[in-house]
């Protein structure tokens, strides 16, 4: 409604069968092959990026992998780049990443060599994890649809957001497997480099327009974990903005309207070329 050709990647619905899938799938074959359509559809020399959570770290790590430089803006939206500033689970993997390494090196146990499928995380849990952090606001969103069953809107608004809390789709077990070792035992995203398949993926080579969220009410990505993007890219135009809400509140909630999406479509509309104000959105 503001203007902006809208595209979402559609990353599929993985199943158990689907745990070989990595990283370097995401990253080196089908992000290349998204941009190429959407560019090749919208007719646009530049577009911009929009990520909320994994979809920011993937944004991330295509960028930084592809030295793709027609990406003028990005915005990341709840995104752990330094996954060990998350609550317990980040200290916890800072903790254990010298111990892994060295049972690793003593035994030539790795998480690597381990059965892929033993990592595969289902959505169902995954769906079950995000209403354990706000168990209250589960609650609380039920009393306000029986509230305002009377309004058509609300009530497809609430159908559609029920509808991806409640299916959310599975983490294949190669991804999860690379986000353990990488991005939570060893942190590589907040040290600025990891490797992807074949490619390297360096941070600071991203020089793209930068807006990022947090929530400030987020138990699964804290401030701190999602600030720390300021430190790895070389962005010269970067901002970041602490809004209400949690981990899906930043983005869903009742507020995101006039917080999140009100600044990210000012920022965008200062930084688009009138011909190039498309979106590639990856959640």
């Amino acid at each position: 409604s503001h203007g902006f050709d809208v595209y979402l990647i559609d990353w599929g619905a993985p199943r158990a069968a689907d745990s070989d899938i990595s990283l370097e799938d995401y990253v080196c074959r089908w992000f290349p092959k998204a941009m190429a359509a959407i560019r090749a559809h919208s007719g646009s020399e530049e577009q911009s990026l929009v990520g909320y959570c994994m979809g920011g770290l993937l944004a991330l790590m295509y960028l930084a992998s592809s030295q793709d430089d027609k990406v003028g803006n990005l915005v990341t939206i709840a995104s752990p780049v330094d996954m060990h500033k998350m609550g317990f689970a980040g200290p916890l993997s800072r903790v254990l990443s010298k111990p892994v390494w060295a049972i690793g090196k003593v035994t030539g146990l790795k998480i690597t060599e381990m059965e892929r499928r033993f990592f595969h995380v289902p959505g169902k849990r995954l769906s079950l994890m995000f209403k354990m952090t706000n168990p209250m606001g589960t609650v609380s969103s039920y009393v306000q649809l029986v509230r305002n069953m009377a309004d058509d809107e609300y009530v497809s608004r609430y159908m559609t957001m029920n509808e991806w809390f409640t299916n959310m789709p599975d983490y294949p077990g190669a991804t999860v497997q690379e986000m353990i070792r990488k991005m939570g035992l060893y942190n590589r995203m907040a040290k600025g480099r990891f490797r992807i398949g074949n490619r390297v993926a360096e941070f600071a080579s991203i020089r793209s327009n930068l807006l990022a969220f947090a929530g400030d009410n987020d138990k699964i990505v804290p401030v701190a974990a999602a600030r720390a993007i300021m430190g790895v890219v070389s962005s010269t135009d970067k901002t970041f903005h602490v809004v209400p809400g949690g981990h899906a509140g930043v983005f869903t909630g009742s507020k995101a309207a006039h917080t999140t999406w009100a600044i990210s479509k000012d920022w965008l509309g200062e930084r688009s070329r009138p011909l190039a104000a498309e979106i590639a959105a990856s959640t």
